[in-house]
C-alpha cells in the first residue's frame, strides 16, 4: 500500500513546501477504461462550504477528463458502500493536510482508493475553501494514478526536493499555483498518463 500525503505549503501555510512521502505512485499505475467513471463518496466534512469544495474539485476533474480522455472519471456516490473512492474528513494532522491510500496489483489500482483530508485554517490570502480544493484535488489525482511532478505550477507538484525555492522564479509560481489551484495544470499528465497506460492494459 502506498501512502501518499500532501504537506503544508510553502507560502501560504508559513512553512515548507508540498512534500510527498518515500513511497510514491510509480506513474505507471491506472484504471482500465471500462471503469470510469470512478464513484467517489465524499462524506460531509459538517461545513457546506468545505463540501462544496470538495465536490467542485469532483466537477474540475471531469471536465478535464472529458476534454483529454473522452470521458468522466468520477461519479457522486451517495454512501461509501461500493464506492470506487472514498473521501473522509479528519482533524487536523501534523504537517500533513491530506494522504491518499492506494494498492495496486499489476499496475492496476485497487479498489477502494482512500482519500482523508485534514482540514485547515485560512492562511494569509488563501481561503479555507481553497485550501482544502486544492488538497482534494491534488488527492483525487493521485486517486487515477498521477504521481507527483516537477512541474511548480501544477496541481499535482511536488517531487519532493525537486524545485529550489531560493530561486524567486520557481517559488512565486509555486505559491501562485497553491494560491489558484487549478485542474487544467494537471491536463497534459493526465491524457499522457492513460494513453501510455491503456495501450499496454491487457
Amino acid at each position: 500500500m502506498r501512502l501518499l500525503p500532501l504537506a503544508l505549503v510553502l507560502a501560504l501555510l508559513v512553512a515548507s513546501p508540498i512534500r510527498a512521502s518515500d513511497v510514491e505512485l510509480s506513474g505507471a499505475e491506472g484504471h482500465p477504461r471500462d471503469r470510469f467513471p470512478l464513484a467517489v463518496h465524499i462524506t460531509p466534512s459538517g461545513e457546506a462550504s468545505l463540501d462544496a469544495a470538495a465536490k467542485r474539485a469532483l466537477g474540475d476533474w471531469n471536465a478535464v477528463s472529458d476534454g483529454t480522455l473522452g470521458l468522466l472519471v468520477f461519479r457522486g456516490a451517495a454512501t461509501d458502500t461500493g464506492a470506487d473512492v472514498t473521501v473522509t474528513f479528519h482533524g487536523e494532522a501534523a504537517r500533513l493536510m491530506g494522504v491518499t491510500r492506494v494498492a495496486t496489483t499489476g499496475g492496476v489500482i485497487e479498489r477502494p482508493v482512500r482519500i482523508t483530508i485534514f482540514p485547515m485554517e485560512a492562511r494569509g490570502q488563501t481561503s479555507r475553501e481553497t485550501l482544502v480544493y486544492q488538497v482534494v484535488a491534488h488527492e483525487l489525482g493521485h486517486a487515477l494514478g498521477l504521481a507527483h511532478t516537477r512541474d511548480p505550477q501544477s496541481l499535482m507538484c511536488c517531487v519532493h526536493g525537486s524545485l529550489d525555492f531560493n530561486d524567486p522564479v520557481a517559488r512565486q509560481a509555486y505559491v501562485s499555483a497553491r494560491r489558484n489551484p487549478d485542474v487544467r495544470t494537471a491536463a497534459l499528465q493526465l491524457a499522457e498518463h492513460y494513453a501510455k497506460f491503456w495501450k499496454r492494459a491487457p
